[in-house]
């Protein structure tokens, strides 16, 4: 999914998409529109920003996965599951 999709999430709540690698979908609570300037620097890094190593202060830090609850304690971070709806997605 790419970065900038705004999704909602079953419950409601709104989130934008500022991760996607191998270990899932990474989502900012919210809607936030990237610019450009933001979406090259979300692609231009290294994929690393739920593990040490995330710049301090990194603006797109995800928040929470779209991945199983049930593996929020071996990812270290909050998964929300994967019942969503995709509500736009960047050009």
């Amino acid at each position: 999914m790419k970065a900038g999709t705004i999704i909602k999430m079953a419950d409601g709540r709104m989130a934008t998409v500022v991760y996607n690698s191998l270990v899932g979908v990474g989502i900012k609570w919210g809607e936030h529109h990237l610019s450009q300037d933001d979406l090259d620097a979300i692609l231009a890094g290294n994929g690393n920003t739920i593990t040490p190593g995330c710049p301090e202060g990194y603006e797109w830090e995800p928040d929470a996965l779209l991945r199983d609850p049930k593996l929020t304690e071996l990812l270290g971070m909050p998964c929300v599951g994967e019942d969503y709806e995709t509500q736009s997605v960047p050009k």
